[in-house]
């Protein structure tokens, strides 16, 4: 008979929900970094839009990188525990 999701230790869940909950943020600290590195290389050298513009694309590039890496490691401390349980 197979386990239901409710079987599942509070360990997992709070795991996986602290992943998650971290998405935003990082969606939100990947191109305000990259918005602070290209105003800077815009200052130096005097390029002026395609510093920042260059950096914030590079964050989203980033922060979608990352936040795909956590969804599936999220996925993989689920699938874990199920097999565990096996």
């Amino acid at each position: 008979m197979p386990k239901s999701k409710q079987e599942t230790p509070p360990s997992v869940w709070l795991a996986q929900a602290g992943l998650l909950t971290a998405i935003p943020f990082v969606l939100l600290v990947g191109p305000a970094i990259g918005y602070i590195l290209g105003s800077a290389l815009d200052h130096r050298w005097s390029h002026a839009p395609w510093g920042v513009g260059a950096g914030i694309v590079l964050g989203f590039a980033a922060s979608g990188r990352l936040t795909i890496q956590m969804i599936q490691q999220a996925q993989e401390l689920g699938s874990d525990e199920r097999k565990s349980k096996k």
